[in-house]
This record gives structure tokens, C-alpha cells and sequence, in this order.
């Protein structure tokens, strides 16, 4: 099967995964390697448990061209001349109304793409594809507001960066030292919500907001 089909399988089993995690009472999620896991029990049912899907946690995938290490949170396959690479984040509150650390998470989505972009590229690790998931429940990664920390990292709704947008570094702690190039063609952040009298709102039925999937292709 070819990456583009397995990325298809992997859209659809992020989906299944959000049905459940948005309808069930007693199926909660506080941390995104519990995502990693039932979005790939998810896939493997999609394929009926087939021994011929691969899936792999926490990839040593070398180093980016920063000569940063990289390690994935899922690489997928069924041929290994044309995997696929997922990156996924769940920054959540927490239930007694600790905020994440969203100026820092900003900077790792973005992370994410740019080190997407470079395993799809360089293809020295049969990578074809690349997804980024995210599902958050803090209204601050899908609006703007008055934000001045790390606005160069706008997640925002509705936020189209063009192809080979270059974000400049930013300071550390919760910046990127290196500028980071995004993929030869658009990147739209659009977010599952509802847009009400100008304002933002969760989707109806919906406790968390969920990132329409960023497909990295070469």
C-alpha cells in the first residue's frame, strides 16, 4: 500500500479516535502518548491487525539539518520504501486548571512541521509523507488575543503560511535557536470550532479543539 494511502488510514483512524474521546463519559485522555497509542490500536484495526502494518513509537530518526536529534513519536508502514511519520501533541489543561506550557508548545508545533518537512526531504529513511496532529482544550492556541511572547509561532485559526515560509529564531528558553523552513507548499492552521457573533467557541458537543491533520508532502 502506498503512503498515500496509508495517510488516508491514518486521517481516518484520527478521526475514530476523536469520536470516542469527544462521546465517551469514561474515557479520559491527560497525556498525548495515551493519543499515540489508541490513534495506532485505531490504524491496526482499520488493517484488521494485519502483520503487514509496521508501527513504531519514539523513532531515532538521525539528526535535523541543525544537527538536533530527532526522535519521532510514530512512524507507519506496510512497504518500508514508503513510510509515513507522525508527529502528534496534546498539550491539555489539566483538571485542576493548570494551564500547559502554550508559549513553549507553539514553538514545538512548529518544531514539528519544520522537522516533518526535513525527514520527508531527505528520504533517506524511506519517509514519503508526514503528519502533524494536535488536539488541545485552551482557546490560546486557536486565537490570537494580545499575545507578544513567540508571536512568531501563530497556530491560530485560519492562519495560512505560503510555501518555504521562514520563521526566524526566537529566544530561548521557550524559542528555537535556528530558523526553521516549512514545507514547499501551504500550511493552513484550521482548527474544529464555531464562529459565533465574531468570537471563537468549542464545536457543539465538543470538549477539545482538534487540528485539521497538516499533511507534509515533498
Amino acid at each position: 500500500m502506498s503512503a498515500k494511502d496509508l495517510v488516508q488510514a491514518v486521517l481516518q483512524a484520527w478521526r475514530d479516535l476523536e469520536q470516542q474521546v469527544e462521546t465517551a463519559t469514561d474515557f479520559p485522555f491527560d497525556h498525548e502518548f495515551t493519543y499515540q497509542f489508541h490513534l495506532a490500536w485505531y490504524l491496526a484495526r482499520l488493517y484488521d491487525y494485519s502483520d503487514s502494518l509496521h508501527v513504531r513509537f519514539e523513532v531515532p530518526c538521525g539528526r535535523d539539518s541543525d544537527g538536533e536529534t530527532i526522535r519521532l513519536d510514530l512512524l507507519v508502514w506496510t512497504d518500508p520504501a514508503d513510510k509515513v511519520a507522525i508527529e502528534l501533541k496534546a498539550p491539555l489543561r489539566s483538571e485542576n486548571g493548570m494551564n500547559s506550557a502554550m508559549t513553549q508548545f507553539r514553538m514545538r508545533f512548529y518544531k514539528d512541521i519544520y522537522r516533518l518537512r526535513h525527514l520527508v526531504e531527505s528520504t533517506s529513511l524511506g519517509i514519503r509523507a508526514g503528519i502533524f496532529l494536535a488536539v488541545v482544550n485552551e482557546i490560546g492556541y486557536v486565537i490570537e488575543g494580545a499575545k507578544t511572547i513567540n508571536a512568531e509561532y501563530r497556530t491560530y485559526h485560519g492562519v495560512v503560511l505560503p510555501p518555504g515560509t521562514v520563521i526566524p529564531p526566537t529566544a530561548l528558553p521557550n524559542g528555537y535557536r535556528y530558523p526553521m523552513v516549512m514545507p514547499n507548499h501551504e500550511v493552513v492552521w484550521n482548527w474544529k470550532c464555531e464562529l459565533r457573533e465574531g468570537r471563537i467557541y468549542l464545536a457543539e458537543g465538543c470538549q477539545h479543539y482538534w487540528l485539521e491533520p497538516i499533511i507534509v508532502r515533498s
